[in-house]
């Protein structure tokens, strides 16, 4: 191996690492970001943390609704605006920025395993019938 190719390899391996410590930082900032919305926003109902109860008994927790619901379908119902049917929920109308961070942060409260599509079983065919 010459240096030259040394050097090609070590710029490669360094702009990868970048890469990825990138990413790590954009998607650990988003979960950032949608946690002071929820503390700015959200907490004063709901449990907003990996623990506890929820201030307003009837709000769900948010790490139950990272169990009910898939990261698409939540950043989608917060970008149309929530559908409640209790009058103290706020019309709160969120910025794609906003639903996705906060979609995301609800998201990375459900333990491992455990989101919507870890839980849903498998259909089975319907058996033809004699």
């Amino acid at each position: 191996m010459t240096v030259a190719s040394i050097l090609r390899l070590a710029a490669a391996v360094t702009f990868t690492l970048g890469s990825v410590a990138s990413a790590e930082d954009e998607g650990g900032s988003l979960i950032a970001k949608g946690q002071s919305l929820a503390e700015a926003n959200c907490a004063i109902c709901h449990a907003i943390n990996a623990t506890g109860t929820s201030p307003l008994v009837i709000a769900p927790a948010f790490r139950d609704i990272a169990v009910s619901y898939e990261l698409a379908d939540l950043e989608d119902a917060f970008n149309e605006g929530v559908a409640t049917e209790h009058p103290a929920m706020p019309d709160w109308q969120m910025t794609p920025e906003q639903a996705e961070a906060l979609a995301s942060y609800i998201m990375s409260l459900a333990p491992a395993g455990k989101q919507k599509t870890d839980l849903e079983v498998p259909s089975q065919p319907v058996a033809a019938m004699p």
